[in-house]
């Protein structure tokens, strides 16, 4: 019974920590990350399984260069920006997704996911400028 009490307040422990990491790690690789996503894989992947949506798909790889740019300058009030900026941009291709042909694989859940480390990486890059600004 010892050792079912110490699983338990590690497993807990674990899990709080991984909150703690989420809520105020530095954003800067997951934006990187969405950043290049944006310039390479979602354009081919929405050419390919929706066709067309040139300007949205234009949409994303300036939305993907910009965020690149800003992360670059370290400017925080333009990461905000990007950052705002890709997260309507993943929910918009969710969205076109779901009403055009749903999530047929497990591997379409992946916007869902783009979705998710977009709002983190927004959240985080906003209590950012509101601790900085007091």
């Amino acid at each position: 019974m010892e050792s079912n009490k110490g699983y338990k307040r590690r497993f807990v422990e674990g899990v709080k920590n991984l909150l703690q990491v989420w809520r105020y790690s530095d954003s800067q690789p997951t934006e990187i990350v969405l950043a290049l996503s944006n310039i390479i894989l979602a354009p081919i992947a929405i050419g390919m399984e929706l066709g067309g949506l040139y300007v949205f798909r234009f949409l994303i790889i300036a939305s993907g260069i910009y965020q690149l740019l800003c992360v670059g300058k370290g400017e925080l009030g333009c990461r905000v920006r990007a950052s705002f900026i890709t997260f309507g941009l993943y929910c918009g291709s969710a969205i076109m997704y779901l009403t055009h042909i749903g999530f047929p694989t497990p591997t379409h859940y992946g916007w869902l996911v783009f979705v998710i480390a977009s709002y983190g990486s927004m959240n985080r890059l906003i209590k950012e400028k509101i601790h900085r600004n007091g």
